[in-house]
């Protein structure tokens, strides 16, 4: 049995008390997506005895076809202890605690505005978010506040950045310093709202299919504001 047969099976049951959550693969998703990503991944080395569950938020303004897990964290067990498939109890264990842990902070990020209210305001214990460089030019583009999106694209254009680093991310780098700096210098939100779907798009593409499935395309907060 595949992993994500075994997930199916053991796990399908009780996610269906809660309609707005998906399965999909090796996925637990929040739907639907606009712009943001609600997450739960099913890891595991061993997937026929074990699981470990991450769960993670995210947005799909950049030009990263993966999907960052920065921006969360392992579901725990109450005792030290793995997930095991053979344990009667896990199923309705695990639910419990995806109601008590993960899906009050899913349902309290409906937009990118959420998304950087918790990143900033509700660090987990012993972490710090920080929005860096490269994901805040895009994401407080797509936000409309320009003058931190032109603040972060200034940190990358003079190498004030981790990720200037040379040989780690400069692919990533020049795809948003030339992706979408002329249209932040010039303050064209249509341009910065037409290469942030052109983003998402292509993100989405990457994803395996049934995420297209629950992706509803909507307008970007700086195009409204137009």
């Amino acid at each position: 049995m595949t992993a994500s047969e075994l997930i199916k099976r053991r796990l399908g049951p009780v996610l269906k008390r809660h309609p707005d959550l998906g399965m999909i693969g090796r996925w637990i998703v929040m739907k639907p997506i606009r712009h943001v990503l609600r997450g739960i991944v099913m890891l595991s080395r061993d997937h026929d005895s074990f699981v470990v569950p991450q769960w993670a938020v995210t947005h799909f303004c950049e030009p990263v076809g993966n999907f960052p897990l920065n921006w969360g964290e392992r579901l725990y067990r109450d005792s030290p202890g793995l997930w095991l498939w053979d344990d009667p109890d896990m199923p309705e264990y695990f639910i419990s605690k995806l109601e008590s842990v993960v899906l009050p902070i899913f349902r309290s990020i409906q937009t990118l505005d959420d998304l950087v209210a918790y990143v900033e305001t509700k660090p987990l214990p012993y972490r710090h978010f920080e929005i860096d460089e490269l994901r805040g030019a895009c994401l407080h583009a797509a936000r409309g506040d320009l003058e931190t999106a032109r603040a972060k694209l200034d940190d990358l254009r003079n190498g004030r950045s981790l990720w200037c680093i040379p040989g780690f991310a400069e692919a990533e780098v020049a795809a948003v310093v030339d992706g979408l700096g002329p249209a932040l210098d010039k303050g064209d939100r249509l341009a910065i709202a037409r290469q942030l779907a052109n983003w998402e798009e292509a993100r989405m593409a990457k994803l395996p299919k049934g995420f297209a499935r629950i992706w509803e395309p909507t307008p970007f907060p700086v195009e409204q504001a137009l």
